[in-house]
């Protein structure tokens, strides 16, 4: 029977990452967008899926105590904080939720994650925006999501206060901007200020001169960088630039100006402290750090670990570079990285060197075959899976499983607040292997209690 249009009442009982509450309509599931857990109202069913119906809330009969009005003017159109309209308990309770139904899809239906490990801030937490310049309107905005168009520019309550003073005053003088011919705007914060880039096609010095006086004025000391949009070339107008410097965990790293860094700083710390605490749980002489990206978690392990040999390995050459560079600075000479393809691990090291302790920490496709085969055939005593994507890290969990592991510890980790997103840490251990004891030094213990 076609359901379309029907209206009907009813509480909402629990709601997903996507911002929608989760109804039933007789025997049918309906989702809701913006319905709240604990709210009653009345409802349309607006379409139709294979087993589940699209509802629309008419209007509210009671309000949840957990629904608040979201802080950003543009939640409705933006597309980002899909979650800003409920407490930040209840955010995080459905992220614990959104980790433990990935599982249990999986077929991993015993797994209970741990309660969602989350910062203190909810917002302002990102140190990183990035817009893209509109020619109609010749202001910088968000693109609407899974679309071209550019948003007007309202703020953005996930960054700092100083990102949206940068980007209003910009657009409020186009004359500034329109002679670089602009393609996007890019601006992070750092231990030593902010740094702004502006992308695009023409190198019209004196306009970037302008430019450049005008963002000193509103944030002084902001570096500032320009890039031709066509042939990558970068010129430096103010600061330092070519680096963003980070403290975290007590390791003091620098990041090239556009590598990728985590976005909030605090609770990507926290997570760092995660991963330490698992590894620390057992003795290692060897890990592999796969998919290691600019080296942060080989380099937390090197310097907590200091009699323990870590080998980060990443495709990214550039950010190869950067971890090199920062194993240095921190002077861990326990630590090296190569540049290549995460699967190709096993041919970094020698027969009988395999690490007893593996961290990946792959993009959101997950762990690929090959990478999945690899690890499944070094069999290390010990995996320290971090993910974007709970779907992802359940199944490649599940195929790990199949392979002779147990899941442990099951952590999700609120890095992205007011998002759809959630992070999730994961330790398993290698059930049908007999491991051979090997000397272990005592870990660096004064390090660990730093952090603590």
């Amino acid at each position: 029977m076609d359901s379309v249009g029907a209206v009907f009442t009813a509480e909402c009982g629990e709601m997903n990452e996507m911002g929608s509450g989760i109804v039933r309509y007789g025997s049918m599931v309906v989702f809701v967008p913006g319905l709240v857990t604990g709210d009653t109202a009345e409802i349309r069913i607006e379409s139709l899926g294979k087993n589940y119906a699209i509802g629309k809330c008419l209007s509210l009969i009671r309000r949840s105590p957990h629904r608040i009005d979201g802080l950003c003017p543009d939640e409705s159109v933006c597309g980002g904080c899909t979650l800003g309209h409920i407490s930040y308990d209840l955010e995080n309770k459905v992220k614990r939720n959104t980790v433990k139904s990935a599982f249990r899809r999986a077929g991993l239906r015993d797994v209970e994650p741990e309660e969602t490990l989350f910062g203190e801030t909810r917002y302002g937490y990102r140190n990183k925006m990035t817009l893209r310049f509109d020619p109609a309107s010749q202001r910088f905005g968000y693109s609407r999501e899974n679309t071209a168009q550019v948003l007007p520019f309202h703020g953005c309550p996930l960054c700092p206060a100083a990102f949206s003073e940068i980007v209003l005053s910009l657009n409020d003088r186009p004359e500034l901007t329109v002679p670089l011919a602009p393609e996007a705007l890019r601006l992070r914060s750092g231990e030593d200020g902010l740094t702004v880039t502006v992308s695009g096609h023409t190198e019209d010095q004196d306009a970037a001169v302008r430019l450049t006086e005008v963002l000193c004025g509103i944030t002084p000391g902001t570096s500032v960088l320009f890039e031709r949009s066509d042939n990558g070339r970068r010129w430096l107008t103010s600061g330092q630039g070519a680096e963003i410097r980070d403290i975290v965990a007590g390791l003091e790293l620098r990041f090239s100006a556009e590598a990728f860094r985590q976005v909030n700083t605090p609770v990507f710390e926290k997570r760092l402290e995660l991963v330490l605490s698992m590894a620390g749980e057992k003795s290692f002489r060897r890990a592999a750090d796969l998919y290691c990206g600019s080296g942060v978690i080989g380099l937390a392990l090197a310097k907590a670990f200091p009699s323990a040999r870590i080998t980060g390995v990443e495709i990214n050459p550039d950010a190869v570079e950067d971890a090199k560079k920062n194993a240095a600075y921190n002077g861990l000479g326990n630590i090296r990285f190569f540049a290549g393809d995460a699967a190709s691990f096993r041919r970094r090291i020698s027969e009988g060197e395999g690490p007893e302790l593996v961290t990946v920490d792959p993009p959101r496709a997950g762990l690929s075959g090959k990478m999945k085969r690899e690890l499944i055939s070094l069999g290390p005593e010990r995996i320290i899976y971090v993910s974007c994507n709970p779907q992802t890290l359940a199944r490649d969990a599940r195929e790990l499983t199949d392979a002779g592991y147990a899941v442990g510890r099951v952590v999700p980790v609120n890095m992205f607040p007011a998002t759809k997103h959630v992070e999730t840490v994961c330790c398993l251990y290698h059930q049908k292997k007999d491991f051979i004891s090997v000397p272990y030094e005592p870990q660096n213990t004064d390090y660990l209690q730093q952090l603590k």
